[in-house]
């Protein structure tokens, strides 16, 4: 009989005969090695100076089309905008019309001569007399500043009375005073 290990071995041996053989790798040859001359240089370098050049076209195409698509977000959102205040300027037109409408008609002289008449009880004149404008002559200040101006003088018969100025109210209120006890 055999021993535990051994029977182990011989199971382990039996599974590994069982077992589909593992292929080997393929096997490539190794690159063949050697100098490059110029031209492989030259075809290299033209190769990726297409690659990059393609690329930036890709890259500069892409962001005219992200630049286009935000110039028309832009647009559109101004004009929406500009709708919006354009309706606004319309309604406020509208209500300034309305309000010169009601300003027309509260300024109408019918409707002043009848809430005259109606309600404050005004009458129309009978006649109607008119002032004639009177010339003034000098302002009090200019006539200060020039004291030798005759409108200043007083009057020859208020001289020879001893009154030399001011409203004969107020000469009779100052006589007044002087002979109260």
């Amino acid at each position: 009989m055999a021993t535990r290990g051994e029977a182990v071995i011989q199971t382990h041996r039996q599974v590994r005969q069982d077992a589909p053989a593992v292929e080997a790798p393929e096997v490539r040859p190794p690159p063949e090695l050697g100098v490059l001359d110029r031209r492989h240089l030259r075809e290299r370098r033209q190769r990726r100076q297409a690659r990059a050049l393609v690329s930036i076209s890709v890259l500069g195409v892409a962001l005219a089309l992200v630049l286009a698509a935000v110039g028309h977000a832009v647009v559109a959102s101004d004009q929406i905008r500009s709708d919006a205040l354009q309706s606004k300027v319309s309604k406020q037109l509208a209500v300034a019309q309305n309000l010169q409408l009601q300003r027309a008609e509260l300024e109408a002289p019918v409707r002043i001569e009848s809430i005259a008449e109606n309600q404050l009880y005004m009458v129309t004149p009978a006649s109607t007399s008119y002032l004639v404008p009177v010339k003034t002559g000098e302002t009090v200040a200019a006539a200060h500043q020039n004291p030798k101006s005759s409108s200043l003088t007083a009057p020859a018969a208020l001289r020879s009375s001893g009154r030399t100025g001011g409203s004969p109210t107020h000469s009779a209120r100052s006589s007044r005073r002087s002979s109260a006890p």
